[in-house]
């Protein structure tokens, strides 16, 4: 049986704050689920529907992922979206707010969702859109749904917070593990920073600059680095990133508030120095 040591860290664009961030993470370890999001700035509250898909999706414990259901598990999302947003815009009583909801505009957002089953060292995963889940093994790495550069598009597909405004359909993939094997998980910008490097045959230095991430301030100094950096720059959009190590339990046991350590979320407040 395998054991996972996970650490995810999320952070904004310059010039902006934690409340405009767009993007989503979450962990639930109970149950070996891994998801992030990345809501379409331009649509109607994306923040709020990028957290609730991906607390939903590590919260629901009798969710089966399969090509078939996709649209039936988003439904109580949606509702809930729709419950919360409805409530604001009475709230707020502005004309375009009200318009917006009359006409269905929705909300948007990439999405990753991982499950791990440990007991047998396989794995599946829902995407879509541009935010890309990277399987690094003995065979090298293995990047979905992107691989090449030219593959990031200005209009991703996307989940939507209306059943009928779906910008395309998700993948489902399979896989399986072993001791040693690696899952990132990475947003749009980070993503492509990602494959450029892999395309320069520079994927050791991306893992090296990985390990060094330790906390929020860690994260920080990378992000701060590469958004300057004249060779391959990090695109100024919001940044989420999730490390997954996966190690057999008889070599890897750490106690429980170490554990717990790893798996804290890093916020990073301030990217600029």
């Amino acid at each position: 049986m395998i054991t996972l040591k996970v650490s995810y860290f999320i952070t904004h664009k310059k010039a902006e704050n934690l409340d405009s961030c767009q993007d989503a993470v979450k962990v639930n370890e109970n149950i070996a689920r891994y998801a992030i999001a990345d809501g379409a700035t331009r649509s109607f509250f994306p923040k709020q529907w990028a957290e609730l898909l991906v607390n939903h999706f590590c919260g629901m414990t009798d969710l089966i992922l399969s090509q078939e259901n996709w649209k039936e598990w988003l439904v109580p999302i949606q509702e809930e979206w729709y419950k919360y947003v409805e409530e604001r815009v009475k709230k707020r009583n502005q004309f375009y707010l009200t318009n917006s909801l009359n006409t269905r505009e929705p909300a948007v957002s990439t999405f990753i969702g991982l499950e791990v089953d440990k007991t047998i060292s396989e794995w599946q995963a829902v995407i879509i859109g541009d935010s890309c889940l990277f399987h690094i093994s003995d065979s090298g790495l293995k990047s979905y749904l992107i691989e090449k550069l030219e593959d990031f598009t200005i209009r991703p597909e996307a989940f939507a917070s209306f059943p009928e405004r779906h910008q395309g359909a998700p993948q489902f993939i399979r896989g399986e593990i072993r001791s040693g094997d690696m899952f990132i998980l990475a947003t749009d910008a980070l993503a492509k920073w990602i494959l450029e490097h892999e395309e320069v045959a520079n994927l050791d230095g991306v893992l090296n600059q990985f390990r060094q991430i330790v906390d929020g301030e860690s994260f920080n100094q990378f992000v701060h680095k590469e958004r300057d950096n004249e060779d391959i720059r990090l695109v100024n959009d919001d940044v989420t990133l999730m490390l997954i190590w996966v190690e057999e339990c008889e070599s890897f046991e750490i106690e429980d508030d170490e554990q717990k350590n790893f798996s804290e979320i890093q916020i990073s407040e301030n990217v600029e120095t």
